[in-house]
């Protein structure tokens, strides 16, 4: 990548739905060349989709994160994949740190959260699962909501 990729991808990161005339415009380049730089950095994978970002408040989500420990030797990166595959799970992290693996659900109501952790705390191998309860979400995907 270079100065220019990474100009797309910046206004990309902000604006995901832009046209490539509107891309070419703000960062001075022709839209052939948008087109084209655009289209190998989805084909290698360094663009990997395209989401809208949502205001939980407005939709009325309850949101959760969630902090994941878990047991001795158990593969994190499976268990990582296991709890992206619920719809709710909107980011899942692997770190370091006291808890393995952080994840970011929105949930459509209090029983959906607690089925969702009903669901996390069944995954093999996870030792806990603590949940926070987002109280206000200013900051989503890049983009700030507050």
């Amino acid at each position: 990548m270079d100065k220019k990729d990474e100009a797309l991808v910046r206004v990309l990161e902000r604006k995901s739905g832009l046209s490539n005339r509107s891309l070419s415009k703000m960062v001075g380049l022709p839209i052939s060349t948008v087109h084209r730089r655009v289209k190998k950095m989805e084909r290698e994978g360094i663009i990997k989709g395209y989401t809208t970002i949502t205001d939980p408040d407005r939709l009325e989500y309850y949101p959760l994160c969630l902090r994941i420990s878990a047991e001795p030797g158990t593969d994190l990166s499976k268990i990582g994949q296991r709890i992206a595959e619920n719809d709710s799970v909107n980011v899942v992290l692997r770190v370091s740190g006291e808890c393995e693996l952080l994840a970011l659900a929105m949930c459509g109501s209090r029983d959906a959260a607690l089925k969702l952790l009903d669901e996390i705390n069944d995954v093999s191998g996870i030792q806990k699962a603590e949940s926070h309860v987002v109280l206000e979400a200013i900051k989503l995907g890049g983009i700030k909501i507050k």
